[in-house]
């Protein structure tokens, strides 16, 4: 079945000043922005270059052979932008902005881009967990955090690059994104009047664009055409009340595999449609993995039944710890995926993760009743909704 790699050769010939973005581009540019670009575009201010200069340079300094032995994030995402610079339909496409941010102290790992396409509209790509231990911990504090230092990024992102193209000299201020102390104010911009936005994500990256979305000013609301959530996590009950969440959840476009993970952690009061994915499992997570036809994803009837279980186990476990024992299991949890050297956590298996945690002789008796009693209550969750499955 077809994925994203031949929709650029069905769609590549085809500009987007005569076929405007759809759902497909939006995925793309996803994935896109996993490419390491901060050795080519240092200056988020004034660093830019087009798709197929940016794919010129990266390639030059990686071999072919060098490529293959990357993770599969990494590779799949070069193998793109080489694909994308020989097509008519991406490879004048301008990357902007680019910024890549990872803090261990903040405990952030954020990266973004804004695209200019030659139809006078842009897209801002956030970008997923890129497997390191501080991009994973961040992930994990979702569940107990109203807004992670990430997410706060990305509302500043996008306040300052509306502001850009609305004719707003301030641009982008790369020290000012990482700034916590940064009045909202200093970047809003108050005279915008035509939808020429497009956002979006994949994973984490979903998330940030919908948060950013529902975190600014209706003035920057109204310059965006749509929103694209990738697999990303949902938020706490809370935050999908706002007034801002309202406003932009009719431009709100959430796209699940079957077997979704990631995308059902959480809340989500927007509608999402369920994808085909030629892989199984949590693997479908892998956006290259989604099936394609013509400018669209090819839709699934629904949820796997061991989706929707696992969905349902994870919301009671959450719902069965206050904040503050979701944050110390947070904690207590990463401080040991530090203690063993383990840099990326799509090195380790479920099995590695046990020895891990069993290997951790330096734990308080408190950090280890802690841990004992989140695994019973995940148990317990677990079982729960087995009961009520043979209830029913």
């Amino acid at each position: 079945m077809a994925d994203i790699m031949d929709y650029i050769d069905w769609r590549g010939d085809i500009g987007f000043d005569e076929v405007h973005v759809n759902e497909v581009d939006g995925l793309i540019f996803s994935q896109l922005i996993y490419v390491q670009m901060k050795p080519y575009m240092p200056d988020a201010k004034k660093s830019y270059l087009t798709i197929k200069q940016l794919s010129s340079l990266y390639c030059a300094d990686h071999s072919d052979d060098e490529i293959e032995q990357m993770p599969n994030l990494f590779r799949h995402s070069a193998r793109l932008l080489q694909k994308l610079a020989y097509s008519r339909r991406y490879a004048d496409c301008i990357l902007r902005y680019y910024i890549y941010d990872i803090s261990e102290k903040e405990e952030s790992q954020f990266s973004a881009v804004t695209i200019e396409l030659p139809d006078g509209t842009y897209f801002i790509s956030y970008s997923g967990t890129d497997h390191s231990v501080v991009g994973w911990k961040e992930n994990f504090n979702l569940s107990y955090l109203d807004e992670t230092p990430g997410q706060n990024k990305a509302k500043k992102y996008l306040k300052q690059v509306a502001a850009y193209i609305c004719n707003d000299d301030r641009g982008i201020n790369e020290k000012a994104i990482n700034d916590k102390a940064l009045d909202d104010e200093n970047i809003n911009n108050k005279s915008i009047n035509t939808r020429k936005l497009w956002i979006g994500g994949h994973s984490k990256g979903g998330n940030l664009a919908v948060f950013a979305a529902m975190h600014v000013d209706k003035e920057v609301q109204d310059v965006i055409i749509k929103v694209f959530n990738f697999d990303g996590p949902g938020f706490n009950h809370k935050m999908i009340y706002t007034a801002g969440y309202k406003r932009i959840f009719d431009r709100i476009e959430t796209f699940l595999p079957q077997s979704s993970i990631v995308g059902l952690l959480l809340e989500h009061v927007d509608d999402y449609e369920v994808v085909r994915s030629s892989n199984s499992g949590p693997l479908q997570h892998d956006a290259f993995s989604w099936e394609i036809m013509g400018g669209s994803i090819i839709k699934a009837d629904g949820l796997d039944k061991n989706s929707v279980r696992l969905d349902k186990t994870l919301r009671n476990w959450i719902g069965s710890m206050d904040e503050a024992q979701r944050k110390q299991f947070v904690n207590v949890l990463f401080s040991i995926a530090s203690d063993s050297n383990f840099e990326n956590l799509d090195q380790m298996s479920f099995k590695q993760l046990i020895e891990m945690i069993k290997a951790a002789d330096d734990l308080s008796k408190a950090d280890w009743s802690m841990l004992k009693d989140a695994v019973r209550l995940l148990i317990s969750a677990g079982v729960g909704v087995v009961r009520d499955e043979k209830e029913k």
